[in-house]
């Protein structure tokens, strides 16, 4: 009977091993899974946030989209790019200044 117990315990312990590795397997197979995953994540999650924005501030889209309908598509554009040109170039000075130890307010 013992010898019977014996076998059945050891056979138990490499069954738990074996699930172990096979466990291991699997993490380390999904972690290209899980990125992707993440990045989708985090896609839907600014796609909402926008539509929120849009749906708290409706004077603004509004506004927002006469501008586009009344002055001409590529003049609006041309003044999206030096808005976000102008917001790029602040990061980066205030991204400095941090560095340098100075206090930016946000």
């Amino acid at each position: 009977m013992n010898r019977r117990l014996d076998d059945l315990l050891l056979r138990r312990g490499r069954l738990i091993e074996r699930i172990a590795g096979q466990r291991e397997a699997l993490r380390h197979d999904f972690v290209p899974v899980s990125a992707a995953l993440g990045k989708a994540d985090s896609a839907v999650a600014g796609v909402r946030s926008f539509v929120g924005t849009i749906r708290h501030h409706p004077v603004v889209t509004s506004v927002l989209a006469a501008t586009v309908l009344i002055f001409k598509g590529k003049a609006v554009l041309r003044w999206a790019q030096r808005g976000f040109s102008l917001w790029q170039t602040w990061r980066a000075v205030r991204g400095t200044l941090h560095e340098l130890g100075g206090r930016v307010r946000s």
